[in-house]
């Protein structure tokens, strides 16, 4: 991770030329005066042989270096539309270091009103400056676009795909040579395919030697306009196995998805699911968001850290594709959350965090005003995500797992339902198959009086409550008893009264609603995805961790059948859509929606990799 703060930094930029924007730290142009759009439709689009490429396949990815305006992406989207195989699912994993400002990628779009209606799109899923991976979903026309905003060589060391097909569209090699070096290359071979196409403007000598070295064929094609040539290049070279890790990427299952537990991350699978065609099947004892996720109203807040590290890009991640999910639907209101400090001490710790973020994010020594937090209504959420899913009223006891599926079983032993794999998501219910969650319970309440015009957070909070009312949470209290109602109202009026007198002194007596909760929560304060880990788990890094294993690791004989999905604490409204697209993603066989580093943080196995460790 870098030493330089959470953001990149967006370029400034010379708009002084007719012929579109210009970036004078390169001394270079985002794309041809000539005709941009049809630049990239003739050394991107033709370069890589497309449509032709992608004909008959179920997915095909496309792997960019420079993202820039995002006109490459917009013109293979365009193709994608009207010349993309029925079925099929595209892919478009790119990486930029100086991310465009929204402003600045809508000026730049206006140059194409063919496209309005694909740009329009694409600004309203734009993302921050936040370093790491954003993933961005159209499932209208079944194209995601996953935007690593880094370095190139060090975010490529961070995804995980098998690329199709690479366009190559950095600044010019002379201005901007970390992108044309050597290990970029190399890293390009480790994720392609055999076969795999790269496209590029330059023939640079230093750009043929580099790609022919990582085990490409080039071969120079006439150039567009006033440029003599452009290049193309092959992979010759086969498939390389992935890097070994200690959590392994979970393994692409097929099927029907039965999940259990219809709170917030049961919803997120069924959507993540659903938007891939799959069959899924709900199953709570209770019905839709009647745990944990049942709080009259929340606040959608980013987990804020000082420093640059994996988990933080990925819960910061997690936050922003939230907001992008529950974008329009019913009882999600975008209003901003002021963030208080608890003392002196967190005074300090949010000024300094407030120096890393970007301009949005505004702290005048007494607050930090954040504007893309919300309020929200949980039921509601959770309602809109399951939309048709079917959901099954039933109390699962067991799973039942065969080399071919599962069985969902009852306290009778009558089964409820059959599934080619199943994921455990019902909150804390699931420490009964995952002994790494610990419970932590919470209680709120709703009182009388004039709520605050913004939502205030601090470590408890304050804001409107849906019907009226002040919102008052939350407690935290290890287990599963949360205490007596009347000792968690008190408090919570007194440590109102501390960080907002104002408010508290125009509560009133009456207590209008209450509600308890119990939390998942893991001992490293981060959700858990991805596969259970069982004795074949085991077996197989016990070898590996006393060094008789080979070099990479074999599979396991068949696919793993049981999943996990939990541990988010109160913040599963924030990470768990991103958390159960990734799983989705990784089921389906498709590129990854974290960073490696990232998704190493969350993954499931974590706890049964670190007991191995400790234990030799």
């Amino acid at each position: 991770m870098s030493a330089d703060g959470l953001y990149c930094q967006p370029p400034q930029l010379d708009w002084s030329q007719a012929s579109g924007p210009r970036a004078p730290d390169y001394g270079d142009i985002y794309f041809s005066a000539e005709d941009g759009l049809e630049e990239s439709r003739a050394v991107f689009l033709k370069g890589c042989d497309l449509p032709q490429d992608w004909q008959g396949k179920t997915q095909y990815v496309v792997g960019e270096l420079g993202f820039g305006t995002g006109l490459n992406a917009l013109a293979l989207w365009d193709l994608w539309r009207r010349e993309g195989p029925a079925k099929g699912w595209l892919h478009f994993v790119s990486i930029e270091k100086h991310p465009l400002r929204r402003e600045d990628a809508a000026r730049a779009f206006a140059a194409w009103p063919s496209l309005a209606g694909l740009s329009a799109q694409l600004l309203a899923q734009w993302p921050s400056a936040l370093k790491g991976a954003h993933r961005l979903i159209f499932p209208d026309d079944r194209f995601t676009i996953t935007l690593f905003q880094d370095e190139a060589e060090l975010a490529l060391a961070q995804i995980e795909a098998r690329v199709d097909a690479w366009f190559l569209d950095g600044f010019a090699p002379a201005r901007n040579e970390a992108m044309w070096s050597q290990a970029v290359f190399d890293r390009m071979g480790r994720l392609s395919r055999a076969g795999s196409r790269v496209a590029t403007f330059t023939v640079a000598g230093a750009v043929r030697r580099g790609l022919q070295q990582a085990g490409f064929s080039v071969a120079k094609r006439p150039g567009f306009g006033r440029k003599r040539e452009r290049l193309e290049a092959i992979y010759a070279g086969a498939a390389t196995p992935p890097d070994i890790s200690p959590v392994e990427r979970t393994r692409p299952c097929s099927g029907r998805v039965a999940i259990i537990g219809a709170g917030i991350a049961g919803a997120s699978l069924a959507l993540a699911f659903r938007r891939r065609g799959r069959e899924v099947v709900v199953v709570d004892a209770i019905g839709a968001a009647g745990g944990a996720s049942g709080a009259p109203v929340g606040l959608l807040t980013p987990r804020l850290e000082r420093t640059d590290r994996p988990h933080v890009r990925a819960t910061l991640a997690a936050f922003e594709f939230a907001r992008l999910t529950y974008a329009g639907l019913d009882g999600f209101y975008p209003e901003g959350v002021l963030r208080l400090p608890r003392d002196a001490e967190d005074r300090d710790r949010l000024a300094l965090i407030a120096s890393r973020m970007d301009a949005e994010h505004i702290w005048d020594g007494e607050g930090l005003w954040q504007p893309r937090a919300a309020r929200f209504e949980p039921r509601r959420l959770v309602q809109g995500l399951l939309a048709d899913t079917p959901v099954v009223i039933a109390q699962i006891a067991r799973v039942e797992e065969s080399e071919t599926s599962v069985r969902l079983l009852d306290d009778g032993g009558h089964v409820v339902l059959e599934a080619d794999l199943v994921i455990h998501a019902s909150g804390w219910g699931a420490h009964t198959v995952f002994d790494a969650l610990d419970a932590n319970s919470g209680q709120l309440a709703v009182l009388a009086g004039t709520a605050p015009q913004r939502a205030v957070v601090w470590g408890g909070y304050a804001c409107a409550a849906p019907g009226g009312g002040v919102m008052l949470g939350t407690t935290h209290v290890r287990g599963e008893d949360a205490g007596l109602v009347e000792d968690a109202i008190e408090g919570l009026r007194a440590d109102l009264a501390i960080h907002r007198p104002e408010i508290a002194a125009g509560l009133g007596a009456d207590v209008l609603q209450t509600w308890s909760g119990v939390r998942a929560v893991t001992s490293d304060q981060l959700p858990v995805s991805g596969p259970l880990a069982g004795s074949e788990f085991t077996a197989r890094w016990r070898q590996y961790s006393t060094g008789r294993m080979p070099r990479i690791k074999p599979g396991p004989p068949g696919p793993c059948r049981q999943f996990i999905l939990s541990g988010f604490g109160s913040r599963g409204f924030a990470h768990a859509p991103l958390l159960a697209e990734a799983l989705a993603s990784d089921l389906s066989g498709e590129p990854g929606a974290f960073e490696r580093a990232g998704r190493e943080c969350l993954q499931s196995t974590r706890f049964a990799w670190r007991r191995l460790k400790r234990s030799h």
